[in-house]
């Protein structure tokens, strides 16, 4: 299914036109494979048990999806699209952590990710905020935003100690 959001994004390429958005669409591309290098494996040992989980996998996907069609518009819809992935990310987390109550280094990894999510969430909620009360041209405030981005995955991953879950 990544490899469909993935391919079918690049429809968008030649629609990109400020600087930003380029920089954005990279970062998206990058941010989803990080992403799917843990999502992957977490999917095979947690499958779906209820519809509800099948109903978050599908809106994970079509999120992925937006999240690289949000680098066509402007930094708040992009910042919206990634907050969108990520509560249906805990979401899917919580679910999992319901149904297959992990423990060890997988409750390890779990945890980690949706105490991960709500801070993800909130911080970007906040450089929504202050993208509209600090009008910063938008390759500063999508700078800020990967900082932070990958301050967090390298903080998650440290957490759990492990770049990816096995």
């Amino acid at each position: 299914m990544v490899g469909v959001v993935l391919g079918l994004g690049f429809q968008w390429w030649p629609l990109l036109k400020e600087p930003w958005q380029y920089a954005a669409f990279i970062f998206v591309y990058l941010d989803i494979v990080d992403y799917w290098i843990d999502y992957s494996p977490s999917l095979k040992k947690f499958p779906p048990k209820r519809e509800i989980d099948v109903l978050l996998d599908v809106g994970i996907m079509f999120t992925l999806f937006l999240y690289i069609y949000a680098t066509l518009l402007t930094p708040v819809y992009f910042f919206s699209a990634f907050i969108a992935l990520k509560i249906l990310d805990y979401f899917w987390l919580l679910s999992s952590k319901r149904e297959y109550q992990p423990t060890g280094a997988d409750k390890l990894f779990v945890d980690t990710w949706i105490r991960f999510n709500v801070i993800e969430i909130c911080i970007t909620a906040a450089l929504i905020g202050f993208a509209f009360v600090f009008p910063l041209p938008h390759l500063i405030i999508l700078a800020l935003f990967i900082a932070f981005r990958l301050t967090a995955r390298v903080l998650a991953s440290w957490q759990y100690k492990k770049v990816h879950f096995s």
